[in-house]
């Protein structure tokens, strides 16, 4: 994880008007003067999943933000889309920005539990190319993966998902995630023959009928910093982990290994919840976060991917190579998101009658 030096725009403390507006034409052309940003009242209130992200997260873009802006971030955990809708429908939004999935780009509004983001402030024309990472109610953060972590004990390491599925070849507990949207169906699938250019729809019960095979041996990690841990401390001998926290394991010593080759590429979105009491400042903030030099800083502080393709010439090309969406990659599923948009609440239900029976 870098320093804040590797923030490439990174002002100094007394900025200039000249110097804020370099920031985002857009995002502050309704401010007359710095002294009325530092006079905003309150902090921006960001749910997030926590761990190591968030901490890179404050380094290359919270405290940056505050810099330049004068508006306070501070994080909540437990991003849960039932808390969402609880204070939606309870008229008591407490949250201004929220890290989420990307099928919560359909659910949300949907649910109407989102607030439009205005396009006039943040500026979605640097966005990669896409159908699916913007919407009318939310942005893409990073890209990320969901990849193959494993005990290096292992020697060679699984090469396959039907290896991962393995469990006399590769003896010891898997970690996946708890939602249904985790990937393990999708691995389920691969390990048990199916095309990944055929697996959606998903077919859900041959899925959890493979599953099935491993009962036993599935440990559900409800957080992304849970699953980190699982596969450091040896709880799991196999993860199907975000490949940053994989790294981020890795990096801090963890006995593990990366199967890059099996992976499910996606990305993170943010969205602003229905009644967020700062929506105007959580609108700066996206406007922000999508700048170039913003998600430069964050692909260095972590191995998340840039959404925005000018920052590529802003990370060093050995930088670039291990990050999310990368050459490393090239083998990689592409998750169907909107598939999950619309399905995730039957699956769901499919998926925990199955933990129960």
């Amino acid at each position: 994880m870098t320093s804040p030096r590797d923030w490439t725009s990174r002002p100094r403390r007394g900025a200039s008007r000249r110097d804020l507006l370099k920031l985002s034409t857009a995002a502050l052309a309704s401010v007359a003067a710095p002294s009325i940003l530092k006079a905003q009242s309150g902090e921006l209130v960001f749910a997030s999943w926590g761990g190591s992200w968030e901490a890179a997260m404050r380094e290359a873009w919270f405290k940056p933000f505050t810099q330049k802006t004068g508006i306070n971030i501070r994080t909540v955990s437990g991003n849960a889309y039932g808390r969402i809708q609880a204070m939606v429908e309870a008229g008591k939004t407490e949250w201004d920005i929220v890290e989420v999935l990307p099928d919560f780009q359909w659910i949300g509004p949907e649910k109407k539990l989102l607030e439009p983001i205005d396009f006039g402030v943040v500026d979605k024309a640097p966005i990669m190319a896409g159908a699916d990472l913007v919407t009318p109610y939310s942005v893409p953060q990073v890209l990320f993966s969901r990849l193959i972590a494993y005990n290096k004990k292992f020697s060679p390491g699984p090469a396959t998902f039907a290896d991962v599925f393995d469990t006399k070849k590769f003896p010891g507990k898997r970690a996946f995630y708890s939602k249904a949207n985790g990937a393990f169906l999708e691995a389920a699938l691969l390990a048990d023959g199916v095309a990944p250019s055929a697996l959606y729809p998903l077919d859900i019960e041959r899925a959890l009928k493979k599953l099935s095979t491993i009962r036993d041996d599935i440990l559900f990690y409800e957080t992304n910093a849970q699953a980190e841990q699982f596969i450091t401390d040896g709880q799991a001998v196999i993860g199907l982990v975000p490949d940053g926290r994989a790294l981020s394991a890795k990096k801090n010593g963890a006995p593990i290994e990366i199967a890059n080759n099996l992976a499910f590429l996606t990305w993170s979105a943010m969205v602003v919840p229905k009644g967020a009491p700062r929506a105007k400042q959580a609108m700066q903030f996206l406007a922000f976060a999508l700048t170039p030099d913003a998600q430069a800083a964050i692909a260095k502080a972590y191995t998340y991917g840039p959404v925005v393709p000018k920052a590529f010439e802003m990370i060093p090309a050995e930088r670039a190579a291990i990050l999310s969406g990368g050459p490393q990659m090239k083998d990689a599923v592409v998750m169907g998101e909107k598939w999950w948009g619309a399905n995730l609440a039957a699956a769901t239900e499919k998926v925990n009658a199955w933990k129960l029976s």
